[in-house]
């Protein structure tokens, strides 16, 4: 028992720590869910024929990757410095930009968005991957879903490749919750 505490209970510091821990986790678990819907989302055009029932699974999968986002940054921003925080800022203005992006511009704002929210999600596992907390294949998928997607915006007879950068994103963060939660983060 810590000095100055009494049985049966904790010290704010514990209770702060395993609170953390549990946000964390449970952020990692939406990114799983996140990651594994963006995957079905992939294929959503095709599988589900009502927009707002699209729209609303869009915006639940953004949702989840947003919590991922922020318990990945936590979990890790010890490590990120200014490089991370710029991440993390740009991945949430993409984000901003793909659900705003009807209220903000005629024109689809939606590649704009999402090279955005890749590019934070490259920087965030690099600097991770770097401090030693994280995969180096993580990034690398990300870097191969943005590779995918810009192929697939050029090249009118590649739009396969939409699909295929929208699994390999979504495995890759949904690896990504994996490691936040089974509570792989820095010591």
């Amino acid at each position: 028992m810590a000095p100055g505490s009494l049985p049966g209970f904790q010290s704010s510091e514990m209770t702060t720590s395993s609170s953390r821990q549990r946000a964390i986790r449970a952020g990692g678990l939406a990114a799983i869910a996140g990651g594994l819907l963006r995957i079905a989302a992939s294929v959503a055009p095709v599988a589900i024929e009502s927009e707002s029932a699209r729209e609303s699974l869009y915006i639940v999968v953004d949702v989840c990757l947003i919590a991922g986002l922020l318990a990945f940054y936590a979990s890790r921003n010890r490590h990120a410095g200014w490089p991370g925080a710029f991440g993390l800022v740009a991945a949430l203005m993409g984000f901003f930009v793909i659900r705003a992006n009807r209220a903000i511009s005629s024109v689809d704002l939606y590649p704009i968005g999402s090279v955005a929210v890749v590019c934070g999600l490259i920087a965030l596992t690099t600097i991770s991957w770097k401090a030693r907390t994280s995969s180096a294949w993580l990034p690398l998928m990300f870097t191969a879903s943005l590779i995918f997607g810009v192929v697939a915006s050029a090249v009118s007879e590649a739009s396969v490749l939409v699909v295929v950068a929208g699994v390999v994103f979504g495995i890759a963060f949904a690896c990504v919750g994996w490691t936040l939660s089974v509570g792989h983060s820095p010591s």
